[in-house]
């Protein structure tokens, strides 16, 4: 039974991209915690907010933290915030490596700067709010992050190859 490989990072730094790409290569499960949620509650994260709230999302990113936490030879791209709960991340450590994507808020807004489906950044400034988030966020992606790879400026296939190089799978 193998470890778990767990992206961490701010949206649209590519944790579902690298994550499939990885779990291919290696042969691993891939699940995206945010398309998992969706799928249970058979409504969209902008939904899940509108209708409950981002406290009854955060219960339900928790609960998926604890059962993978017992689960095997899985990829698991996280939503940007799951780094809010500690308790999220003692169970995805119990059985996996946590991989931080680090981009610049630049990368993440040439990413999602037009994606109108995320709710945090339902804004006119689209470019403060991922600067806030990110400068809010930074420090916890740093201290839980058992591996950081830069994605800004980099291309898929090298970071693809540098992600594997780091967790011993090239």
């Amino acid at each position: 039974m193998g470890v778990n490989y767990i992206f961490i990072g701010f949206m649209g730094c590519g944790k579902t991209t690298f994550g499939k790409k990885i779990s291919r290569k290696i042969g691993y499960k891939f699940v995206d915690t945010d398309r998992y949620i969706e799928h249970r509650q058979n409504m969209s994260i902008t939904d899940i907010f509108e209708k409950y709230g981002e406290s009854y999302f955060r219960s339900l990113e928790e609960e998926i933290c604890r059962e993978f936490s017992k689960a095997n030879d899985m990829v698991i791209a996280t939503g940007g915030g799951i780094i809010k709960n500690e308790k999220n991340i003692e169970n995805l450590k119990k059985n996996g490596v946590i991989i931080y994507l680090k981009a610049t808020p630049e990368h993440i807004f040439s990413n999602i700067g037009n994606d109108t489906t995320r709710p945090l950044l339902q804004t006119d400034d689209k470019m403060g709010k991922i600067r806030s988030l990110l400068e809010e966020r930074k420090e916890l992606y740093e201290k839980y992050a058992d591996i950081t790879i830069d994605v800004s400026g980099g291309n898929i296939t090298n970071i693809t190859k540098a992600i594997l190089n780091k967790i011993g799978r090239d």
